[in-house]
């Protein structure tokens, strides 16, 4: 779980050195073509590169499907094909409210008393994506993603290591080192600086 909101965090790249550990870019470092953000309030788009994390607004607004599927058609427009929303609890609902004939679904089962209100495909002359909501990704963030347009490169693979004894105790660690690889940022986008409450 550390390694997916690491992943989702706006976070610069950090190159590292004898006293300061390397940090890998998050995805919001990367997202600069195909962006929905408020800049009425210091929002401001990253560099692009991983050197510098997205500013956030001051002033977020609401999620809505207007903004997603504004982002779907640049992303289009741009040579993506998105297949994976990752988006908090909280717009996942906002999301549950999008109106067409997307596959979602609001009814009860006969027989079994079962509310179902679920959204599983989005479909729009853009593409179709599945929605999978995230516990690690920010809730002010969206992600439209192209998925084999990003991949995380291992350094070292994870392992789960013994450490010395003290009384009782057994302690271990989990070490790794990886980095997120973003092969081509105009395949995904991000709408940010959405409201979270």
């Amino acid at each position: 779980m550390d390694i997916e909101k690491a992943l989702f965090d706006n976070n610069a790249r950090v190159a590292g050195n004898a006293s300061t550990a390397r940090e890998l870019a998050g995805a919001p470092a990367w997202l600069i073509s195909n962006v929905d953000f408020q800049s009425g309030n210091s929002g401001a788009n990253p560099t692009g590169d991983g050197t510098d994390a997205r500013t956030d607004d001051g002033t977020p607004t609401a999620f809505s499907q207007t903004k997603f599927d504004t982002v779907m058609q640049s992303i289009w427009e741009n040579g993506g094909k998105p297949d994976t929303v990752y988006l908090s609890a909280f717009q996942m609902n906002k999301a549950l409210s999008f109106t067409g004939n997307n596959n979602q679904r609001s009814s009860v089962q006969a027989g079994d008393e079962r509310v179902v209100k679920s959204l599983a495909v989005y479909v729009t002359p853009w593409g179709t994506v599945e929605f999978m909501p995230s516990r690690e990704n920010r809730s002010r963030d969206v992600f439209i993603m192209q998925d084999d347009m990003w991949q995380v490169a291992t350094l070292r693979p994870t392992k789960n290591v013994a450490l010395a004894k003290t009384g009782d105790n057994t302690t271990r660690q989990v070490v790794t080192e990886l980095t997120l690889v973003c092969k081509n940022e105009a395949a995904s986008g991000i709408i940010a600086d959405n409201t979270t409450s």
